[in-house]
């Protein structure tokens, strides 16, 4: 749910199953890449003004920090007709 809910802001619409499993499997790579290197995360969570909740688990926000990227970074996103 959360995936499809940041799609639909982001571009207006559902994904598509093949965008959705390219996301979710982004997703997994950057959990698994985040607690090999927690101190890669930290990191990422350091940047910007407001801080984050500390009671979140920092791997999973760091890799859901990186789909988001990767939506608002898409041409659909930067270039809405």
């Amino acid at each position: 749910g959360r995936l499809a809910f940041m799609y639909r802001r982001a571009i207006a619409r559902e994904p598509s199953p093949k965008e959705k499993d390219v996301l979710l499997t982004l997703l997994h790579q950057q959990i698994e890449d985040y607690r090999q290197y927690p101190d890669n995360a930290k990191e990422l969570l350091a940047v910007g003004e407001s801080p984050y909740d500390s009671s979140l688990d920092e791997q999973q926000l760091a890799a859901w920090t990186m789909v988001a990227s990767t939506i608002l970074n898409l041409d659909e996103t930067i270039t809405k007709e």
